[in-house]
């Protein structure tokens, strides 16, 4: 019997470094904005904020769209999986959302069809995956994916509905993934065997990035959401211009990461197979930021990594304790939630309110400290079963699937 092929963990640690960049995209705009409204010029491009977040959204949604067209080379497999992987997913927390959005701003419209905020993700990606079968059977689809993706930007219906913007700008980037073979993706990898030359384009990638801070488009535009009549100061040139910029630089980045990171398991590669409830559940976050300020944000990111921390303790308890262990947990859980409704509901947090620290270095560390620490904490098993329990409903309980088995109704007719 032949050895088993070993595991390259290699893509599940870029998926991971991938999506706990995205908690700290999402922190490092909503405290800005914050920051800047406090205390004067608006959002900093020019600075840490602007370098890492133009940094993080010249590549991150563009490389998950590579990794996501390489494992969807079996056309009809994708399209069997798109709705249970993506659709379902996006219409249960589209729904969860449209509440949260309610209790935090008071108002809220459930659209399906116009995802919301970072959903848009899951609805996008259904479709490349549900009618890739049928696209791949179109001649010279590449080329039309590429000329999208510079015209769009011109045409104004494109942009929340049906997120279109959005989904002819990144399906380039999926074909790639898709049309890239497993042969060339390993000769693009030997590239680690020459040292300089990762250095060299490490560089020139850092040195775009801090052009881009200065001499580049608003933040807002590498959302590659809407067209440029959202931005008043760009002509259609500059946004093929900065288009293709962005399309070099993106590949630039993905090169570059498949190049230097580990194939070796790791946090991040745990990261990489768990990241439905990072993207999911950091959102709240980015709405406590938005309501009630960086002060509560970060309190947030404190609540979070509590209940990851208890949850982790009770996994690593010995299988001889676990059914004391069991209810120990259950009711420190229970006794959380209620002290932190009671620490809420009582007022005493109201004065930090709508505020974040205008020392620079305790911002900063608030800032990123928080995005990386719930980042983490979200692939606790805590937030991992609550993700399950809402997706695939109080049947997950395994109490209650062994109580329904003990009656006619789990019995099979």
């Amino acid at each position: 019997m032949g050895d088993m092929k070993e595991r390259d963990y290699m893509f599940d640690t870029f998926r991971g470094l991938l999506m706990l960049s995205i908690p700290v995209s999402h922190f490092t705009k909503m405290s800005g904005n914050l920051y800047g409204s406090l205390y004067g010029g608006g959002f900093h491009q020019w600075g840490i904020e602007g370098f890492v977040y133009i940094t993080i959204n010249v590549f991150v949604m563009q490389a998950f769209m590579f990794l996501s067209g390489y494992f969807s080379k079996r056309p009809e497999r994708a399209r069997e999986t798109a709705f249970k992987t993506f659709m379902w997913p996006y219409l249960v927390w589209t729904l969860v959302y449209f509440f949260v959005r309610m209790f935090f701003f008071g108002n809220a419209h459930l659209k399906f069809l116009t995802p919301p905020f970072a959903l848009w993700f899951l609805f996008v990606l259904f479709f490349y995956r549900f009618f890739l079968k049928d696209m791949i059977k179109l001649p010279h689809l590449m080329t039309m994916a590429i000329v999208m993706y510079f015209v769009v930007g011109e045409i104004s219906s494109f942009e929340n509905f049906m997120s279109l913007g959005r989904a002819f700008s990144y399906f380039p980037f999926f074909l790639f993934g898709f049309y890239c073979s497993k042969e060339r993706l390993a000769k693009i990898r030997t590239m680690k065997d020459r040292p300089i030359v990762i250095v060299l384009l490490a560089a020139v990638l850092v040195l775009s990035s801090l052009a881009l801070c200065k001499w580049g488009p608003r933040a807002g535009w590498y959302l590659l959401k809407g067209p440029i009549d959202n931005f008043p100061s760009m002509a259609w040139y500059d946004d093929m211009f900065f288009r293709l910029v962005l399309l070099l630089l993106s590949c630039g980045w993905i090169i570059l990461m498949v190049n230097i990171l580990p194939s070796k398991k790791g946090f991040l590669a745990f990261v990489g197979v768990n990241t439905m409830p990072v993207y999911i559940f950091h959102l709240t976050l980015r709405y406590v930021i938005d309501f009630y300020g960086l002060y509560m944000g970060f309190i947030s990111c404190l609540t979070v990594a509590w209940f990851a921390v208890i949850s982790l303790i009770y996994e690593r308890t010995s299988v001889k304790r676990k059914t004391k262990a069991k209810v120990i947990y259950a009711l420190v859980t229970v006794l959380s939630i209620g002290a932190f409704y009671i620490m809420y509901s009582s007022g005493v947090l109201v004065p930090l309110y709508g505020g974040c620290p205008e020392n620079r270095l305790i911002y900063l560390l608030m800032v990123y400290g928080g995005a990386i620490m719930a980042g983490c904490s979200f692939t606790a098993p805590f937030w991992i079963k609550l993700y399950d329990l809402v997706i695939e409903g109080p049947t997950k309980m395994p109490t209650i699937v062994s109580w329904l088995q003990k009656t006619d109704f789990g019995k099979k007719q």
